[in-house]
């Protein structure tokens, strides 16, 4: 069952916004395996603040609860605080009482909750203070801290109880503030204290002490990393929390806690994210090293792993091994073939040993490949559908282009072309689609969207609306492309090979188009050898045969959670595993491919001649799934 959490925030400011932003994209990309049925706000959408945000944040698929509490009994909150906080809560748990969930994540919520709303719920709260800490707002808790010459300061995640800053801690942080670059600045205070007292200095120096500015500098760096791994663990089972409020009982990891479970075991936070911890993705990480900012684009690697994904399920449960080097080396190699050309790419050079080299002077395949990086804001939804311009505004002058550029050279069995269109609308004399691929007169570009919740098959004029590009930088987008295409689809036919089809990514990088992502490998284009598809269709192939009711429930899903994420968790299967010999297969058909592309024997695998040979054997029937 997934775990599913409520947020509760007042929305005055712009953190709290931020911090939902941050926690619904590590949700949506899959990092956070939850769900979240509802944002709850104290402030209705029509007052000072930022609540009318939550909309765009939340989406067709999180509900946004409001509740003002200015407008709440105000004459009840000036003569009785607390009954008053008593009422206000009791009308809040109607209001979320519809809805299933498991926890209630307080983020800049600014009303001490009512007695019954602890007892009733487990209420995540981040108190920035380490377990056994000092109680109250940061700057208190670290004044406190300096007075007493601690040793550590840092932050927890404990369960909201009656009892102020003293619940149940789930999950914390710590650093040290003494030593290195905290010397100079207990220094300067030591030397104030030989003049005036504690509290006269913290009375002056309330809101600009250099030494307390600095702890909350880096305990603010720890803060958003300690709510998401937190969640991470609640929603993988890791840490449980069993009981709730004031009785309530945390296992971390198997074993029950008093203390809450250490982030700075399991992660590192002080610079999120971390070049040492990339972003994950399908099948391959982003690690960022510079992010873009303003009209500077940013630089990272991508590090790619022997992972695959097929109907969009992200990682499926098997490894193809030296996928990963392969995908790699024939993108860098054909980011050369497009640079060479004249046709500007993101690519910077192989990844050795933290070095960058070109393709040329490798003596081993690599798996990490320098990048440039630009910006890739969140696609927000609204009422009125997802808002493009806001997008663009935040993305400022370097952004992924919000489209996927599809060429098409020829029409293979199972190209979406033949759903869509009949053989004579794409001018072929043919009355119906044979049952073999056909070549088209004339390559062609098509697009889709390529950050909505599903991908949409749509038309020029509505790519040309959502690209943000002019109508002159969007025919140089078409023609890039066409570009692309012949000049792979040369390259593979001297090696043997044909190129129905692929699939391009492109970004705006100081004013100008560059080709993003990988390029020309058997992941994002169609492959053939002796007429035999050599690409990730034969593992799509083996889903619909081997697991069709797997293939089946992932339609259906899709299509009962159009709008909305998290399909996958409403996937009743999961997709069973490769049989062994045809995982060993698959994987030497990405080896033999890309030895016979890069015309050098740069994986071990057999002639992609024998190899086919053997799938032949898979088709007919003659190996069992």
């Amino acid at each position: 069952m997934s775990y599913r959490f409520g947020i509760f925030g007042s929305f005055g400011g712009q953190t709290g916004i931020r911090l939902v932003e941050e926690i619904l994209m590590e949700v949506r990309r899959g990092t956070i395996r939850a769900q979240v049925p509802f944002i709850f706000s104290s402030r209705a959408g029509d007052e000072e603040g930022n609540a009318a945000l939550l909309n765009d944040l939340a989406g067709p698929e999180i509900d946004v609860v409001t509740l003002s509490a200015r407008r709440f009994r105000p004459g009840l909150f000036r003569t009785d605080r607390n009954r008053w906080r008593n009422l206000y809560h009791s009308e809040a748990m109607n209001r979320i009482s519809g809805y299933r969930f498991d926890a209630i994540l307080l983020v800049g919520y600014m009303f001490f909750t009512s007695d019954e709303l602890c007892q009733r719920y487990n209420l995540l709260n981040l108190h920035p203070a380490p377990p056994g800490g000092p109680k109250g707002g940061w700057r208190e808790v670290i004044w406190r801290l300096v007075e007493e010459e601690a040793q550590e300061a840092g932050a927890q995640i404990h369960l909201a109880t009656s009892a102020w800053d003293a619940g149940p801690p789930v999950a914390y942080f710590t650093f040290p503030i003494q030593g290195g670059g905290f010397d100079p600045l207990w220094k300067d205070l030591y030397r104030k204290l030989e003049k005036r007292p504690f509290a006269q200095i913290k009375a002056a120096e309330y809101e600009t002490n250099p030494l307390v500015n600095k702890i909350r500098e880096i305990e603010v760096q720890g803060e958003l990393p300690l709510l998401i791994q937190t969640l991470r663990w609640l929603a993988d089972g890791d840490v449980k929390i069993k009981g709730t409020g004031k009785g309530a009982s945390v296992f971390a990891f198997g074993r029950r806690t008093k203390t809450g479970h250490p982030l700075n075991e399991r992660t590192n936070f002080l610079n999120r994210p971390s070049p040492k911890d990339p972003l994950p993705g399908s099948v391959k990480h982003l690690r960022i090293l510079k992010f873009p900012a303003g009209d500077e684009a940013g630089t990272g690697s991508f590090l790619f792993t022997d992972h695959y994904s097929v109907f969009d399920w992200g990682r499926m449960p098997d490894l193809l091994w030296g996928k990963g080097k392969v995908l790699c080396m024939m993108s860098a190699y054909n980011f050369e073939l497009l640079e060479h050309a004249g046709i500007k790419t993101h690519y910077r050079g192989l990844m050795v040993e933290e070095k960058t080299v070109p393709y040329g002077s490798l003596e081993q395949a690599a798996s990490g490949m320098a990048i440039t990086v630009v910006a890739k804001p969140i696609l927000h939804w609204t009422k009125k559908g997802y808002d493009y311009p806001r997008y663009f505004r935040e993305a400022g002058r370097n952004f992924l282009i919000p489209l996927e550029v599809i060429y098409r050279r020829a029409v293979p069995i199972g190209s979406s072309l033949r759903d869509r269109y009949t053989p004579q609308e794409l001018g072929l004399d043919y009355p119906d689609w044979p049952k073999v691929q056909v070549e088209l007169p004339r390559p062609m570009v098509e697009f889709s969207t390529k950050f909505e919740r599903f991908d949409r098959s749509i038309d020029r004029e509505e790519s040309l609306k959502i690209s943000g590009l002019s109508e002159s930088l969007f025919y140089r987008l078409e023609e890039i492309a066409l570009n692309v295409a012949e000049i792979l689809a040369s390259h593979a036919r001297r090696q043997g090979l044909e190129i129905a089809d692929g699939k391009l990514e492109l970004a705006v990088c100081g004013g100008e188009l560059i080709v993003c992502d990988t390029v020309g490998t058997p992941d994002e284009n169609r492959f053939r050898f002796s007429g035999h598809a050599v690409d990730k269709e034969i593992l799509r192939q083996y889903y619909r045969r081997a697991d069709p009711e797997w293939v089946t429930a992932v339609a259906r899903a899709k299509e009962e959670c159009v709008g909305r994420t998290g399909w996958q968790k409403q996937c009743p299967r999961s997709p069973v595993r490769l049989a062994p010999g045809f995982l060993d297969l698959c994987s030497e058909v990405y080896r033999a491919v890309a030895n016979k592309y890069l015309a050098k024997p740069w994986f071990e695998a057999r002639e992609l001649e024998e190899v086919v040979a053997e799938l032949e054997k898979w088709d007919q029937g003659v190996y069992r799934c």
